[in-house]
């Protein structure tokens, strides 16, 4: 094995992820396929496309957004995946159990065998696909005016990707149907109108990337680097957003309850910390009364200073997280009253919770409903989704590692992302991974963590480090399947380098 499918399979056996299908799952499948004659609406005709990343291979939505005298119409088609998924089969089963699908660099363990997330219920282009619509109507502002939901049989006319939309947006240079340029205009213009309410309402902008890597066909990481950020994805997410609203709206007006996707106030110990921190860092004004105001105010500070994505980072380890759940608390990250999972069936086993609990109205099925269950199961569906990112960060930060053991010996800047009794860690730039810098290591003096000022200062000279400051290291030792980095600091003798 090479070293991405090591780290993998390290990562795999630490966090107990189920990834291959059982005889049950595999004998399901034999006998799985697509009816593309139940009695639904026929919008093949209707030229919906797919926007998504270059190597995507499920496509779970495609969009379709026309203008008349009145309003925007907006029209997002999801992946009907209940439509095959059934409750009380050994597919859903391991569905369940997996929670989510998980992404590492080059591979993918799906939630869904790939006979129904890459073939069956991917909206691939020309293929008939049963699909679960939410059609929208907003104002010439961009509010909402109405939704409503509906089975259908769509076709996509095209595959695009975020860069292929990119490239026609700025210069109308790629081929494209009429139709489907005027599709990607109409959404375009709406997009303005609905970042403009975004910003109005306040909703939170915390740029918080995870590094994307290169990986050769050895299985070696040959680039890190930062996802672009391009219009194309701010249209598509503001769609997913808008059709995520209305589901859960839909639920609330049907059960008085729904799955939601919550996100609560961060605690005021959090924020009067929040409110410390930034206090020491040059915020001199009169912090706000609400949490929301406080957060605004220290995200504010942070996008004027230079170390704007340590000071983000502090922000967010202040939040609450986004979970799971049948309670309305709203979300406090997006400033919404209301908020689901829809959009995302073949990924997401919480999206497909959501489309049997509207699938259900629709045909009038009269399921069963069991509150306390679904609440039960949300919970099972944060704590999958939490173990889903730890694990693949674990292979980025891995893979990180093992592509600096060439960079041994060698110094770099980095930045001071925490502190702890023992040391600090410190972001190296340009690899976006913290090493530890042990507190015997560093020079001149004994140093103690003051949790207060959650700062490391000399008993002797009063120096301190602090969280944000820049510092020369050397990279001394490099263990990638421990993931640590340990570093050591460029000594400083009365002011002068060592």
């Amino acid at each position: 094995m090479n070293e991405l499918e090591k780290t993998i399979t390290q990562v795999i056996e630490e966090n107990y992820i189920p990834f291959e299908w059982n005889d049950k799952v595999k004998k399901e499948l034999q006998d799985i396929s697509l009816d593309k004659n139940l009695p639904r609406r026929d919008l093949t005709k209707v030229p919906f496309i797919t926007i998504d990343g270059a190597d995507a291979k499920d496509f779970d939505d495609a969009v379709y957004c026309s203008i008349n005298k009145k309003s925007y119409c907006l029209s997002v088609a999801i992946a009907d995946v209940a439509e095959i998924v059934k409750l009380k089969t050994a597919i859903n089963d391991e569905a369940f159990k997996r929670g989510t699908s998980i992404y590492f660099p080059s591979k993918v363990i799906p939630m869904l065998p790939e006979k129904i997330s890459n073939n069956l219920c991917s909206l691939v282009p020309n293929e008939i696909r049963n699909v679960l619509v939410c059609e929208i109507n907003f104002d010439f502002d961009g509010e909402l005016m109405s939704y409503n939901f509906l089975e259908a049989r769509i076709k996509s006319h095209q595959r695009t990707t975020y860069n292929e939309v990119e490239k026609y947006l700025k210069n109308n240079s790629p081929s494209m149907s009429r139709n489907v340029k005027d599709s990607i205009d109409n959404l375009r213009d709406l997009t303005k109108k609905l970042l403009l309410l975004r910003n109005k309402r306040q909703a939170l902008e915390i740029n918080g990337q995870e590094p994307i890597l290169k990986i050769n066909d050895a299985g070696k990481v040959e680039s890190i680097g930062l996802p672009s950020q391009l219009f194309a994805h701010q249209m598509i997410e503001e769609a997913m957003l808008s059709a995520n609203v209305c589901a859960a709206n839909f639920m609330n007006k049907h059960y008085k309850f729904g799955v939601y996707r919550v996100h609560e106030e961060p605690e005021s110990l959090k924020l009067e910390s929040l409110k410390n921190f930034f206090s020491v860092k040059g915020y001199s004004k009169s912090f706000k009364k609400d949490a929301l105001g406080v957060v605004e105010q220290c995200l504010s500070h942070a996008k004027k200073q230079q170390l704007n994505k340590i000071f983000q980072t502090v922000v967010l380890q202040s939040l609450k997280r986004a979970e799971y759940s049948t309670k309305e608390v709203g979300h406090f990250g997006l400033q919404l009253v209301r908020y689901s999972h829809f959009t995302s069936p073949i990924r997401r086993y919480p999206d497909l919770m959501t489309h049997r609990l509207i699938k259900n109205i629709l045909n009038k099925e009269g399921l069963k409903i069991n509150k306390d269950q679904i609440e039960e199961d949300c919970s099972e569906m944060s704590d999958l989704e939490r173990n889903a990112e730890k694990s693949s960060r674990q292979v980025t930060q891995q893979m990180i590692c093992h592509y600096l053991k060439k960079h041994v010996g060698e110094q770099f800047n980095a930045v001071v992302t925490g502190m702890a009794d023992f040391g600090l860690f410190a972001e190296i730039d340009n690899f976006f991974v913290s090493g530890l810098i042990h507190v015997t290591d560093l020079p001149g003096d004994r140093y103690f963590h003051d949790k207060d000022a959650n700062i490391l200062r000399g008993r002797k000279t009063g120096r301190v480090y602090k969280l944000g400051q820049n510092i020369m290291v050397t990279i001394a030792n490099v263990s990638p399947e421990e993931r640590k980095i340990t570093l050591v600091p460029e000594r400083i003798v009365k002011g002068k380098k060592k």
